[in-house]
């Protein structure tokens, strides 16, 4: 099967089907996926994304309770494509 080409216009439709609040993570994650892609050539970590991941490490020593394991979002996931 051949994948259909994704076009700004297609990710833009698609990031405005999200609730606002989801629109950081988006970015984050878009982010992230520079940083991959950029591995290894000088790129440098802006001040907002170190206070930002200094934000959530200690959220996630507040509130461990908030998240799941990779196996049981795996689950979750597994049962949003069945259906159930």
């Amino acid at each position: 099967m051949k994948k259909m080409e994704i076009t700004l216009k297609d990710l833009e439709q698609n990031i405005k089907t999200l609730p606002e609040n989801f629109y950081q993570e988006v970015n984050d994650f878009i982010d992230f996926l520079k940083h991959k892609h950029f591995k290894g050539k000088q790129y440098e970590v802006s001040e907002w994304q170190k206070e930002e991941t200094r934000r959530r490490v200690e959220y996630s020593r507040n509130n461990p309770h908030s998240f799941v394991s990779e196996s049981e979002m795996n689950d979750y996931l597994r049962d949003l494509e069945s259906g159930d």
